[in-house]
């Protein structure tokens, strides 16, 4: 649920956009760039608390598996064609 800070913030972010963009967004644009520009406090922690515990894995050796076992597993999963 949007809160009154949310919303005051956005108003004055939107705001400025308009008096200082010289190209036309459009509200989706506005909000998707508000967001980009200010994230939300709990997701930000979220983030912060996920790359603490991806460093912490590396190190103690754990490296993740290899680009190309990824790109293989991603190309099956979306029936893309092997690189070639």
């Amino acid at each position: 649920m949007a809160t009154q800070h949310q919303v005051d913030s956005f108003y004055r972010f939107a705001s400025e956009q308009i008096r200082e963009s010289e190209s036309d967004l459009s509200m989706a644009e506005l909000f998707d760039l508000w967001q980009l520009q200010s994230p939300d406090e709990s997701e930000l922690a979220e983030s912060v608390s996920a790359v603490k515990a991806a460093l912490a894995d590396m190190e103690q050796g754990d490296t993740g598996r290899p680009l190309h076992e990824f790109f293989s597993e991603l190309r099956h999963r979306h029936g893309m064609r092997p690189e070639e």
